[in-house]
């Protein structure tokens, strides 16, 4: 499961790290000089974002086993990273054992 104390342990070992540290950016082909808060405050923004909708989508859905029918709820720290395509994600279903593309559940 995803650890908030890890994940905040890390961003400020980072910011320390970046705050020593200045960025240089080629901006037009002109090279600038820039805070390390100005590269790194919009990344850290659309990571937290593009996690934050990933999640949502992850859990809103329901999938189905294709064996025995059954409807799996999905656990954020499995199914973020198991192998998806077409609309199926590679799932073991907890009723049968049996470890498949699942596709999900239509409403």
């Amino acid at each position: 499961m995803f650890n908030m104390k890890k994940f905040l342990l890390l961003f400020t070992v980072l910011c320390a790290v970046f705050a020593l540290t200045s960025c240089q950016v080629n901006w037009f082909g002109e090279t600038v000089e820039a805070p390390w808060y100005a590269v790194v405050i919009p990344t850290v923004l659309f990571v937290i974002i593009a996690v934050t909708v990933a999640y949502l989508i992850i859990l809103s859905r329901t999938y189905v086993c294709p064996h025995c029918k059954t409807e799996i709820k999905p656990r954020w720290n499995e199914f973020s990273i198991c192998i998806h395509m077409n609309g199926k994600r590679l799932a073991k279903c907890p009723h049968c054992g049996r470890k498949g593309f699942c596709a999900v559940k239509k409403k």
